[in-house]
């Protein structure tokens, strides 16, 4: 997907960094709040559910890790959720993930991590400053691309020159940095 094709290591690193914020973020849902919907992942996808949206992610963890199993949650989601990540983290760190797939996880994890925090009623965005500026860095020179796969929205702008790398990284993507402050 991307022109300038970033190393395996690089992009390794952001996935394993992607997953390790997402699953923190994801350890503070409580029981009740699965059913909070959440904007669009993509494009062209409908608003889904938290509960849907971790599913989601679950069946997504299953598939990069090579795992032999539906990704169901289980009785307890967040120690789910924790192993397969440990799974695909070890399944990049061995190699196993092509690169776009990598990037596009980390890329969906970050959006993921972002939409859930904010409505779980956080007003800090969780993405780590270097996590975000390393995807900006990789996608910004194709993100023309990304739109057109769906993966990005249009670009919300004008930014100024001195935003957070977040705020860059998710303006870039069409996704609002501060949905609670409009």
């Amino acid at each position: 997907m991307s022109g300038v094709a970033p190393t395996t290591t690089r992009v390794t690193e952001l996935f394993v960094s992607a997953e390790q914020m997402l699953v923190e973020v994801l350890g503070r849902i409580k029981p009740g709040q699965g059913k909070i919907v959440l904007p669009p992942m993509r494009v062209d996808d409908p608003p889904r559910s938290i509960r849907e949206s971790v599913a989601r992610h679950a069946r997504d963890e299953v598939r990069l890790a090579g795992l032999d199993e539906d990704g169901s949650l289980g009785e307890d989601p967040h120690a789910t959720i924790k192993r397969l990540a440990a799974a695909a983290c070890a399944a990049a760190q061995a190699g196993t993930i092509a690169d776009d797939d990598l990037l596009l996880g980390t890329i969906t994890r970050c959006f993921l991590a972002h939409d859930v925090a904010f409505h779980l009623g956080s007003t800090a965005c969780p993405l780590p400053e270097d996590l975000a500026r390393g995807l900006w860095e990789i996608t910004e020179p194709d993100a023309q691309k990304w739109r057109d796969a769906g993966v990005f929205g249009e670009p919300l702008t004008p930014y100024p020159p001195d935003v957070s790398w977040r705020d860059r990284f998710l303006r870039s993507a069409g996704r609002d940095p501060h949905p609670h402050f409009d």
